[in-house]
């Protein structure tokens, strides 16, 4: 995640406060590790847990209106307490979460109460989160009422990074303009039974376009070039249809993170971006002339 995504996730976090935090904590857990993997625990008779994570860690969940070392040892003591009766017998691993900035005193009061149990403090888990696919982290950032843009940004200038990564030969390039051409373009490439469907999805990404355009025109000149004669390349290997081509291509372009849904959905509009803009395709009569 970028300076910007970060500070707004963290932001968010810590300023969540006791149940709040919980209940955050609840959903974030559920989007990293799934209904099978993350057991959420009832906040009443929990009996020293706030959830479970993989059939075997306990969580004890701790975010205070106020800070306090005395008040944050009563409460995780209290915790481990409940714990150690009802859970360590058959759940080996406890830890400790928080929103707060882990101190020495922190740290040493836990690692005291069970040797090896580690504190998960915001930038714990601010790292956890980051550590995650962007299907995760978007799933998240909705979990977290945290508007689609921040991330949507940081998504596709690290699709940009990636292609450039992977990305080694020279070809000119054209800022972006939507160009006059683009119905005859779509007409000439896209088999009948689907144009309507690819009008709209090229229309929903339209408005996308400009931020695309702004990120790859922070980047080098060479890099950028490395980027369509990558695309280019790897399109013209392909053979089939040209939607099948197209779907090749977001697949072989987002390598190993092809399975993540929200890394290639943003892949699919990069690649419509460079096919509006020349870079590969049948080229109509109206394209040629410009």
């Amino acid at each position: 995640m970028d300076n910007i995504v970060r500070e707004v996730l963290k932001t968010k976090i810590t300023g969540l406060k006791a149940t709040a935090f919980q209940e955050a904590l609840d959903r974030i857990y559920h989007c990293i590790y799934g209904e099978t993997g993350f057991q959420r625990v009832k906040q009443k008779h929990d009996g020293g847990s706030d959830g479970i994570v993989n059939g075997e860690i306990v969580l004890a969940a701790y975010a205070p209106e106020r800070y306090n070392l005395n008040d944050f040892k009563n409460k995780v003591g209290a915790d481990f307490k409940s714990y150690a009766k009802n859970w360590e017998s058959t759940h080996a691993k406890w830890e400790v979460i928080t929103n707060l900035e882990a101190t020495a005193q922190m740290i040493k009061f836990v690692d005291g109460l069970k040797n090896g149990s580690p504190i998960v403090c915001i930038e714990g888990l601010l790292h956890k989160i980051d550590s995650q696919t962007w299907t995760v982290k978007m799933a998240i950032f909705r979990a977290l009422n945290i508007p689609d843009h921040y991330l949507s940004n940081d998504v596709i200038a690290t699709v940009i990074e990636d292609l450039i990564h992977v990305s080694n030969q020279d070809a000119s390039f054209e800022a972006y303009e939507r160009p006059v051409y683009i119905q005859d373009k779509i007409e000439l490439n896209v088999s009948e039974e689907n144009i309507d469907s690819f009008l709209d999805e090229y229309e929903e990404y339209l408005a996308i376009f400009s931020l695309i355009s702004s990120i790859v025109k922070s980047r080098s000149q060479g890099a950028v070039s490395s980027i369509r004669s990558k695309i280019r390349s790897t399109y013209t290997s392909l053979s089939g249809s040209f939607e099948k081509r197209l779907v090749r291509l977001v697949n072989i372009l987002s390598q190993g993170k092809s399975q993540d849904d929200y890394y290639s959905y943003n892949m699919r509009i990069v690649m419509f971006y460079f096919f509006e803009q020349c870079l590969f395709g049948k080229k109509p009569k109206s394209e040629v002339d410009r």
